[in-house]
């Protein structure tokens, strides 16, 4: 049951959702607030966010309560089931075509016998769906970096009155997108877990991985590893393909709850007497700034006091307040001083380490 939220827990959502997007991380490590903050403010079910890369090809996803099995299917028989005519979807709602808010919203009775509906949306329990694309300035134009679906179960669908508050959401959404400027502090928390995957260096493919490789690799959501249940001989052969890599390199993956960084190294030298193996070394890493705003948007304080908090923890100096929130030097140190009691700090340097330990 949806529960209306009171005006003031609506605003609190609002500025949450917008200073989780500010830091300019992309939607993938923020997509389980986001999911639950769209959730409220729109009221909904389920939360499906789907992010793109920069040339607009599916990169990853989060859904908050789908099965192992739906998700598999989604990430692994993509192109084989999901794509056509009458599968209203991830790539057809990413297309520039029709309204940006909506299109699902009263779907012709072809939906109800695609494999969209009746493989993905039916197993989660939902019927109604509200999408919308996220779109950013491209040199070209708009370009489409993410896509919204909100569910619900049969019975009352959503209208216009929801469709106007994503709307305004897609507006913070798009801000995800927007790197930081320079000054604000960032940095990478490791989640302490590595996993290793060993592959042959004449062809490539995986040899064997760790139990703590596979769930990475399964938690990362990457279009054609839907590993849920699997073990290390699942792994696909063209596994550096589905990463984006090649041998030798690093790569920093956006997935939920952080960023994947996969590191590969030679374990000996490789030659065309002695090809040798490559290791895969994957560490969930999150970036210190959503475990910052996390703390902040938990302190008791007002909406203005939060944003001044949050430009110390993303270490601007206290001369960056009146140009970011447009509040007077006296107003200013009346914030700045109920700030520093609820934080115990005594300065504005000490509340931006305690606001980033």
């Amino acid at each position: 049951m949806r529960i209306p939220a009171t005006a003031h827990a609506r605003q609190r959502q609002w500025q949450s959702l917008a200073l989780l997007c500010r830091l300019g991380l992309g939607i993938a490590p923020i997509a389980a607030d986001v999911s639950a903050l769209l959730r409220g403010l729109v009221g909904a079910d389920a939360t499906a966010l789907f992010w793109l890369d920069e040339q607009g090809r599916p990169a990853g996803f989060h859904h908050d309560d789908s099965p192992p099995a739906v998700k598999n299917l989604f990430l692994n028989e993509f192109e084989r089931l999901f794509v056509g005519e009458r599968e209203l979807n991830i790539v057809a709602l990413a297309q520039r075509q029709g309204p940006r808010v909506g299109r699902m919203m009263a779907p012709g009775a072809d939906h109800f016998r695609s494999n969209t509906y009746n493989l993905l949306i039916r197993p989660n329990g939902h019927h109604h769906t509200l999408d919308m694309r996220v779109e950013v300035p491209g040199p070209g134009g708009p370009v489409t970096r993410a896509v919204v679906a909100l569910f619900r179960a049969p019975g009352t669908g959503f209208g216009a009155a929801e469709a106007e508050l994503l709307e305004r959401a897609g507006r913070v959404l798009a801000l995800a997108f927007v790197p930081a400027g320079q000054g604000a502090a960032g940095g990478m928390r490791s989640s302490g877990t590595s996993g290793h995957v060993l592959v042959d260096a004449a062809n490539l493919k995986p040899l064997s991985a760790d139990a703590a490789a596979v769930q990475l690799l399964q938690e990362a959501h990457i279009p054609g590893l839907g590993l849920y249940g699997a073990n290390a001989t699942a792994l696909p052969p063209d596994l550096f393909r589905h990463l984006g890599m090649q041998p030798g390199q690093s790569k920093h993956l956006p997935v939920p709850k952080g960023v994947l960084h996969v590191h590969t190294h030679p374990l000996r030298h490789c030659n065309a007497r002695d090809a040798g193996h490559w290791l895969l070394t994957l560490q969930l890493r999150h970036p210190c700034q959503i475990d910052m705003m996390r703390r902040v948007l938990a302190l008791p304080l007002t909406p203005m006091q939060r944003e001044i908090a949050a430009l110390a923890g993303l270490g601007h100096p206290r001369s960056d307040c009146a140009r970011h929130t447009g509040v007077g030097a006296a107003a200013l140190k009346k914030h700045l001083n109920a700030i520093l009691d609820v934080v115990g700090a005594s300065d504005w340097d000490s509340l931006a380490q305690a606001l980033r330990t």
